[in-house]
Order: structure tokens, then sequence, then C-alpha cells
């Protein structure tokens, strides 16, 4: 009897010690979450409210084509994946800082230089607009980072006017972005620029 006692004892202590363990694991993880989340707000897909952006990404220019890749004339210029850089025209700051994404079905997605929390994905549809070009229709939600678990706080779109270069390498353009309330009327938050773009290959 004293036998199943102790036994049971020490597998109830035990069970404590890693119940504790566990605990103090997850309050660290928890922890080091708050930690890293942005302490101020973005917009997904754009900075409008940033003070001193980081320098842009620079990635290697892509090298020719294989057959059937966005290089091969079957395609619209503009399909495959690029690394966009927007640019605010009014202080030639980085704006934004993004992987782009253009389907043949004339849809567009877009994963942003931001912290998932505060929203770092868009989506979009376009059209050709002339031999090389395409207009751009953008939309997303914005949060607060300090509140991830919260739904949106607004939205807003990007429309764009583009032109693929004729060695379809690069795509240059300009850009309007404005932020909307839940209700569908405008703010008076707005940033035009420019955008500049690198085809992303295999080779």
């Amino acid at each position: 009897m004293n036998r199943i006692i102790r036994t049971s004892v020490s597998s109830t202590t035990s069970a404590g010690k890693l119940r504790a363990r566990l605990c103090s694991s997850m309050a660290l993880f928890a922890a080091m979450c708050l930690f890293i989340l942005p302490t101020c707000a973005n917009a997904a897909c754009g900075r409008f409210g940033a003070t001193g952006s980081e320098p842009a990404i620079k990635l290697p220019m892509p090298g020719p084509g294989a057959p059937g890749s966005p290089f091969d004339p079957a395609y619209p210029p503009i399909v495959g994946l690029w690394h966009v850089i927007y640019t605010n025209s009014a202080d030639q700051s980085t704006f934004n800082d993004t992987f782009d994404t253009w389907h043949m079905d004339g849809t567009e997605f877009e994963s942003a230089f931001l912290a998932p929390a505060g929203g770092d994905i868009c989506v979009g549809v376009w059209k050709e607009s002339g031999r090389r070009s395409v207009t751009l229709h953008h939309v997303g939600w914005l949060f607060n980072p300090s509140t991830p678990l919260a739904t949106a706080t607004n939205y807003f779109t990007v429309d764009a006017e583009i032109t693929v270069a004729e060695d379809n390498k690069t795509y240059s353009g300009h850009f309007t972005f404005k932020v909307w309330n839940l209700d569908g009327s405008p703010t008076t938050t707005e940033v035009t620029g420019t955008i500049a773009a690198t085809r992303i290959t295999v080779n």
C-alpha cells in the first residue's frame, strides 16, 4: 500500500513538474511573439505612415528564359513573378518592396516586405491596355499590428499603369494608393509614385 501511495505521489509530482515546464515554455514563446510584432501601424502592401523606410532589397537580374517560360511570345509579357519596388513621389522614399505574381487569367497576387500581423498580402485584377502595357486594380485589408487578432480597420486600393520592357526582364509604371473606410467612404490618405520591377526566373 505504501509503495502504491509513494508511486502515485511520485507520478503526480512528475506530472506537475512537466506541466510547469510546459507552461514556462509557452509563456516564453508568447513573449517572443509579442516582442517581434511591429509597434507601428503599416498598410498591407504599403507603408504610407513610414518615416524612414529601409533601402530596397537587391536581387540578381534574370537570365534568358526557357521555352514555355514567361519569355515565350505566347504569354502576355506581364505574366510571371517579379520583384517590385514602389517609390513615393513626395519624397522619393521606398513606399513598398514586394514579390508580385501575375497570372494568365487576369488575376495578380502580391506578398509585401511587411510583418504578417500588419497585413502583407494583397490581390488584384489586370487587363492589357496596349501591346506591352497593362492596367491594374489592386485591393487589400489594413490591420493594426498591436491587435493582430482583430478584424481589419480599413481597406486600400492601388491603381497602376505598367509597361513591360522590350526584353521582358523589367517593367515600370506609376501607381495611386488610397485608403478607404470599411463602409466604402474615402479617407484623406493617398500616395502616388512610380513602380520599377525585375523579373524572377528559375534560371
